[in-house]
């Protein structure tokens, strides 16, 4: 195993601002070959592949001591992942070796561009696959990184160089007056600009080049895929997390700034992300792949199994102070829906996994949706009037597609053609009857619209579903391959 940084080892940034230790540290080839010889599906020469006729494999590397004491780790990976093929990263922490962590898939994978955003300056990692950054106590110091290799065809995932990026952001100032003399809760609801611990406050590092701007049409709910083991539990935990979150994004993804626009903390309390103050333009953000006209907001947990946190109430109020703010100037219906650049028609408040084959942001979190449009339905202006404007007819007859791709390996889609509004759910079951899944999508206004169901925690076989749109129902048959 290799230790390497830009700038030696343990690299800590030499500025005005926090004091961040950061460090990568690769795992290539030779790194696995220990652990993969006891491993019937896994083989590797040049590079981790599955054996001659394996379909699956799994290995683990050995505990890896690392550099310092962190309080986030990044995966990023030199892969060739075939169509037909499927390969997954976990990681796990330790603060003695002994005492491990559940392991967490790093979510949130983004190719790394072969340019910085904004910049012609080439990215060292173009090419990898970049995970989401796993944040954890500040006394980590070991960590382990398993992974999982599938083929339906011959073609075998093929794992180059296995990178992990780990930073130590515990590091900065005292928290503002605001948080020190807040008084919860809030009395109501409304459309006042909410406490905002800035990015002077939490000390964050200049962006590395000139913002973009897109008026803000639509709000993203995120999560961080925070493990439990490194929950946020007071605004000094939440800014140490948002530092390592912009420190991992900035110099693995490539891009100028931190993705989100804010970020919302367990606490209530909200950090402003990639913004620059000026409440009368909207900055553009790096968390959907096209992000004009969204403003994306992460909650800094992991609302998903295998962690299964559940959002606090004043991390929801959060959410709901921060969108009515928003809403309320934008003139956006919390309920509507409209056009959202490069995805189309889409919920105005919308969770990523809508626009993205993602968990994100867990399942609950994205179950709290409505709540938080119902919640801002009742103190955003009424705004029904512009958000008809141009906007198509509906359709003349509601038609619900049969799925796709079927079969599936990790997610399949619907797509809905609406000629009123309903609440779409869909239920799916196992041959024998059994409900293995009910996913409540929420009211969808008239016009077209797609929603995916994640079929990766499924064993393959076929499953029945039942896709109701108000009083329309679709049934089928979902085949999942493994």
């Amino acid at each position: 195993m290799s230790l390497l940084s830009p700038a030696g080892y343990a690299q800590v940034a030499d500025t005005a601002e926090a004091q961040i230790q950061r460090d990568r540290l690769h795992l290539r080839a030779a790194d696995w070959q220990p652990r993969a010889k006891a491993q019937t599906g896994i083989q590797v020469d040049e590079a981790v592949r599955l054996r001659e006729g394996a379909t699956t494999g799994q290995v683990t590397s050995a505990p890896l001591r690392l550099p310092f004491a962190v309080n986030g780790l990044g995966t990023h990976w030199d892969a060739t992942v075939p169509q037909d093929a499927v390969f997954d990263v976990e990681v796990r922490v330790s603060p003695n070796g002994t005492d491990w962590s559940a392991w967490v898939a790093p979510g949130h994978r983004s190719p790394v561009p072969a340019t910085g955003e904004g910049t012609q300056a080439p990215n060292t990692y173009a090419g990898d696959t970049a995970g989401g950054l796993v944040l954890t106590e500040p006394d980590t110091r070991y960590a382990q990184v398993r992974l999982t290799l599938r083929a339906l065809a011959e073609a075998s995932p093929i794992l180059r160089r296995l990178s992990l990026y780990v930073v130590n952001a515990t590091d900065g100032p005292a928290p503002p007056p605001h948080v020190t003399q807040k008084q919860r809760p809030r009395s109501a609801p409304d459309t006042s600009k909410p406490d905002l611990s800035t990015r002077d406050d939490w000390d964050a590092r200049p962006p590395k080049a000139d913002y973009r701007y897109y008026t803000a049409s639509h709000l993203a709910i995120h999560h961080t895929a925070t493990s439990s083991a490194g929950a946020a539990d007071t605004w000094e935990d939440c800014a140490s997390a948002v530092r390592a979150i912009q420190d991992y994004h900035m110099d693995t993804n490539g891009w100028i700034d931190i993705g989100y626009n804010y970020l919302v903390c367990q606490t209530g309390d909200i950090f402003q992300g990639r913004e620059d103050g000026d409440d009368s333009r909207d900055v553009v953000g790096a968390h959907d792949g096209y992000n004009e006209g969204s403003v994306g907001t992460a909650a800094l947990g992991y609302f998903h199994p295998p962690e299964n946190q559940q959002p606090s109430s004043v991390l929801i109020d959060g959410y709901i102070h921060l969108f009515g703010w928003i809403a309320d100037r934008r003139n956006i219906n919390p309920s509507g829906t409209s056009t959202y650049y490069q995805y189309g028609s889409l919920r105005n408040v919308y969770g990523h996994r809508d626009v993205k084959a993602t968990a994100c942001p867990g399942d609950h979190l994205y179950s709290e949706r409505s709540a938080i449009v119902d919640s801002l339905d009742g103190v955003v202006t009424d705004t029904s009037e512009s958000d008809t404007t141009d906007q198509p007819d509906p359709p003349e007859e509601t038609i619900l597609s049969k799925n796709y791709p079927n079969p599936a390996q990790s997610q399949t889609r619907f797509d809905l053609q609406l000629s009123k509004g309903g609440v779409v759910t869909v239920m799916v079951y196992d041959v024998l009857g059994r409900r293995v899944a009910r996913r409540r999508y929420g009211y969808y206004d008239p016009g077209t619209h797609t929603i995916s169901l994640r079929t990766a925690g499924w064993a393959a076989g076929t499953y029945p579903y039942r896709l109701v749109v108000d009083e329309t129902v679709s049934t089928g048959t979902i085949r999942v391959l493994r």
